[in-house]
């Protein structure tokens, strides 16, 4: 009789046992199944981000051409202000000399 009770808890003990570890194959399996949608929006993260640096890349190009471009308007700007002065102070002086005296 006390074998039959010895070998009823063990098999009592086993069946634990056998529950314990379904639940924690249960467990690694969620864990599993969270890790692959966890890679899967890392991946996806990922390729945004290159996705966005090469749009800045492009961006900064652009913004490194409208500089450079800006430069050279304003360096335009500056010459033909120059020119600008400098005819308007030759037609001032002719008109003076005009005004003086003439040509003789």
């Amino acid at each position: 009789m006390d074998e039959i009770k010895d070998l009823q808890k063990g098999i009592t003990e086993i069946l634990v046992a056998i529950g314990k570890i379904e639940t924690e194959i249960k467990q690694l399996t969620n864990m599993a199944g969270k890790w692959e949608q966890t890679d899967k929006l890392a991946l996806e993260a990922m390729q945004s981000t290159k996705a966005a640096h090469k749009r800045l890349d492009e961006l900064s190009k652009q913004l490194d051409e409208l500089e450079k471009k800006l430069n050279e308007d304003k360096k335009q700007s500056k010459d033909d202000k120059k020119w600008i002065v400098g005819t308007l102070l030759g037609a001032a002086a002719l008109i003076w000399n005009l005004i003086k005296g003439g040509v003789r």
